[in-house]
């Protein structure tokens, strides 16, 4: 191979390697998040050997944080009363702590936690995961499972 050649494909690693570490900090698409991408929506459905576990008074978590990050959420829409399938939406005014941001790489979790108490997983809680996760913060067709128990 030509020198030429060896650099002209370390160039066009280098070019994909920064477009992929863009996406990942969301700062794909001329590097500003317009307000209707900061989004992750989509339907939660529970798995038929859990569904008679569901009772009036259980509260539905959907969890977006950072994959292989802290496990602190950074957004979470808190769903009363659920009748399922539910359709969410988290949106920038989910953001648990102000200034961060819906942007980039995550992971989308639902939890149907049964006192209400937002937390981790206590004996009874159900969960599900995105079985695409981690996802791009936008998309608008996760669909989660609840299929474990705790």
């Amino acid at each position: 191979m030509s020198t030429d050649t060896v650099r002209v494909i370390g160039m066009a690693a280098g070019v994909i390697a920064l477009a992929g570490l863009a996406a990942w900090f969301g700062l794909a698409h001329g590097c500003q998040a317009s307000s209707t991408d900061a989004v992750v929506a989509g339907r939660v459905t529970i798995a038929p050997e859990l569904a008679d576990r569901v009772a009036g008074t259980d509260v539905l978590y959907v969890i977006v944080r950072r994959p292989q990050g802290p496990p602190r959420p950074i957004a979470v829409k808190r769903i009363e009363r659920p009748r399922f399938p539910v359709a969410f939406a988290v949106t920038r005014d989910d953001v648990m702590i102000a200034g961060t941001q819906l942007t980039g790489m995550v992971e989308v979790v639902a939890r149907l936690d049964k006192d209400g108490s937002a937390g981790p997983a206590q004996p009874g809680d159900m969960e599900g995961a995105f079985k695409q996760n981690p996802t791009l913060v936008g998309g608008k067709d996760v669909e989660i499972v609840i299929d474990k128990i705790y």
